[in-house]
């Protein structure tokens, strides 16, 4: 993959990381943890250095688990199966640092992050569909 190429996937995973997980996470952390929406918005503020970070690192580990299982991404049972396990061992983690910086106390950490656990193994598979979206998106754009 020559430089362009890369960053342009570096552009699309971290935009697409940044936007799903702004629009998923202040959902959950306002309406189930009961964060206010200053806390929510601080949480989703700490996490664009995060999402630049880690947006195309996830990326490359999605990309990976689909090679290392050997399942395909055109069936839809296969890929709902890798972007569900690659959303959850790599967002949840991820997540409770985030709240953490932004200063939830511990129990709204564990209610968030046992609500986002949730969320996030039913998120995967729409994460993945968005994601391939923004991807050929920046991808057409340059």
């Amino acid at each position: 993959m020559d430089t362009s190429s890369r960053w342009r996937m570096f552009l699309a995973d971290t935009l697409s990381m940044t936007v799903f997980s702004a629009v998923l996470c202040m959902t959950i952390e306002i309406f189930l943890a009961g964060l206010t929406f200053g806390q929510s918005l601080t949480a989703r503020i700490a996490a664009i250095p995060t999402n630049l970070l880690t947006g195309r690192a996830y990326g490359i580990y999605r990309d990976w688990l689909f090679r290392y299982t050997s399942l395909k991404e055109d069936s839809c049972v296969q890929a709902a199966i890798v972007d569900t396990i690659a959303f959850l061992s790599f967002q949840v983690p991820l997540y409770g640092i985030v709240l953490w910086i932004a200063g939830a106390s511990l129990k709204q950490m564990l209610v968030s992050a046992t609500s986002m656990t949730l969320i996030f193994a039913l998120a995967g598979r729409p994460y993945g569909i968005f994601l391939q979206a923004c991807r050929r998106w920046i991808l057409s754009l340059f």
